[in-house]
């Protein structure tokens, strides 16, 4: 008898392990948090590269840029200043593209300077487990669009 109950208790482990298994390989997707693509940009001084608001001696204010864009309801929203990030050595802005936009324009307004027009396309992939966004490209105002990775930080120079 005891055998059998030894058995009976290891069938049922078995059962549990190949029907949790066979779940698994059904579903075949794992959980995904969901992140928005975005950009990193700074501001330099087109004539020494200094930074214009991170430097040692700044020539700006945080309180002097603002980011002017359309959410998803095309309703023109301003960040002022926009998110800031620090990536251990060098300082910069992100721009966080508006969920369920596949092409956004911003507008970077600095206090007494040009506005510079700044535009990000996206590219959408689509599997069995759903759709991924990604940042594809970045224009800063009229120049050539520069293809985006995490690794490249977009340069505005004034």
């Amino acid at each position: 008898m005891k055998n059998l109950n030894q058995y009976l208790v290891g069938l049922l482990l078995l059962l549990t392990c190949v029907s949790c298994s066979k779940n698994k390989e059904k579903s075949g997707c794992l959980p995904v948090a969901l992140i928005q693509p975005a950009f990193k940009f700074q501001v330099v001084d087109k004539n020494n590269g200094n930074d214009l608001f991170f430097s040692a001696s700044p020539q700006y204010s945080l309180s002097d840029i603002s980011v002017e864009f359309r959410d998803k309801l095309n309703k023109i929203n301003i960040l002022s200043p926009p998110d800031h990030l620090n990536s251990g050595s060098v300082d910069h802005f992100v721009y966080t593209i508006p969920q369920g936009k596949t092409a956004d324009t911003c507008f970077v307004k600095i206090k007494g300077l040009k506005t510079d027009t700044l535009i990000s396309t996206i590219t959408s992939t689509t599997t069995d487990c759903g759709v991924s966004l990604s940042l594809s490209r970045v224009k800063v105002n009229k120049n050539v669009p520069v293809d985006y990775s995490k690794d490249i930080t977009i340069v505005i120079k004034k």
